[in-house]
């Protein structure tokens, strides 16, 4: 009887090692990388690093990923031109000369899109929007009242931090209303057309629901930088009273993975950000799929990003001006975003 009892135990034990064995070596090896401080950040055009030894970066929301064409037209999250999906359309700016058109799609189109989202009071995207009285000002068009908006340091738009509008921006639309709105057809000629750097063409919106690591995180708020993939992490930290990250998120094999999902395929992606002044910084993935930085010295919101994986890359559409990047990119996408931010 002894005999079979040790017997047992020793199949129990077994049966154990097998189902714990990857995570206990993944625990390890984070363990290991958040001691040496694994999360890297490199700034270009005379900017300072600002890296994250011992930060936390607990992101994952909503894949940056192609979305694909949705309602006719391109998505505004990080990753472009997709098969063909569902998910929120920013739309082309259409009956525009090219100058707004371009001021549209980057300052506007991502939250004044069709449907509007981020909440959004309207569409901005063809003559006919921005040429409609203001639902604020009946005494202003839309594009009046933007060029307003762009102007105030109080309430901007696009939203962030005093004037986020470019110099350039702001004149290219005062001149379109000066002029008298005249017509152009340059958005509706480029319709459908993949933007640049969109990355390989996928049915990001398809992607199964799934944990491709088939590990999850288990040790709570821990281990700095490589604890609670897919989790928004300035959300918490504004919550508990903690360091807010000037940008942090979770890059995914895959379009719609669960919070908590381990990434541990996605180590070492870079997340290359560019200002609107044009400085770079790069992040790179760690042995979660997170990253973060602190602090970006000189960086100046509005900005694109795009991710960088074995020589392919998935770029941002739309300017954006909040660097918790998970809050939008969710499992299944918030705000326009179509998912997880996602590896090309």
């Amino acid at each position: 009887m002894d005999a079979i009892v040790r017997a047992g135990a020793t199949a129990a034990r077994a049966v154990a090692g097998a189902r714990w064995g990857s995570r206990a070596a993944l625990v390890a090896a984070v363990i290991g990388a958040a001691a040496c401080g694994s999360a890297e950040v490199t700034t270009e055009a005379g900017g300072t690093s600002g890296g994250t030894n011992g930060g936390t970066v607990g992101v994952g929301g909503a894949g940056v990923g192609g979305g694909g064409q949705g309602g006719g037209g391109t998505t505004s999250s990080l990753g472009g031109a997709g098969g063909q999906g569902t998910g929120t359309s920013t739309g082309t700016p259409s009956g525009l000369p090219c100058d707004v058109a371009d001021v549209i799609a980057s300052a506007c189109a991502s939250c004044h899109g069709s449907p509007p989202a981020g909440g959004a009071p309207s569409t901005l995207l063809s003559y006919a929007d921005l040429t409609a009285p203001s639902a604020v000002d009946p005494n202003l068009t839309n594009a009046q009242r933007s060029v307003a908006r762009m102007q105030n340091a109080q309430s901007p738009m696009p939203p962030g931090n005093g004037v986020t509008a470019t110099p350039a921006q702001i004149a290219a639309l005062q001149a379109f209303i000066d002029a008298g709105y005249p017509k152009g057809e340059c958005g509706d000629a480029d319709a459908g057309a993949p933007p640049p750097d969109a990355g390989v063409p996928v049915d990001f919106p398809n992607d199964p629901a799934q944990c491709t690591s088939k590990l999850d995180w288990f040790l709570g708020n821990s281990l700095g930088d490589v604890m609670n993939p897919g989790k928004a992490c300035n959300e918490c930290h504004q919550q508990k009273g903690k360091v807010v990250f000037a940008a942090a998120g979770t890059v995914y094999p895959t379009g719609h993975e669960p919070d908590l999902c381990i990434a541990s395929g996605s180590n070492g992606a870079e997340i290359e950000l560019t200002d609107k002044n044009g400085a770079k910084t790069t992040l790179k993935a760690n042995l979660s799929g997170n990253f973060s930085a602190k602090s970006i010295a000189g960086f100046t919101p509005p900005y694109t990003a795009k991710v960088i994986f074995k020589g392919q890359e998935r770029a941002m559409i739309a300017p954006q001006t909040s660097g918790d990047c998970n809050s939008c990119h969710t499992q299944n996408g918030a705000s326009g975003a179509p998912g997880r931010i996602r590896l090309p």
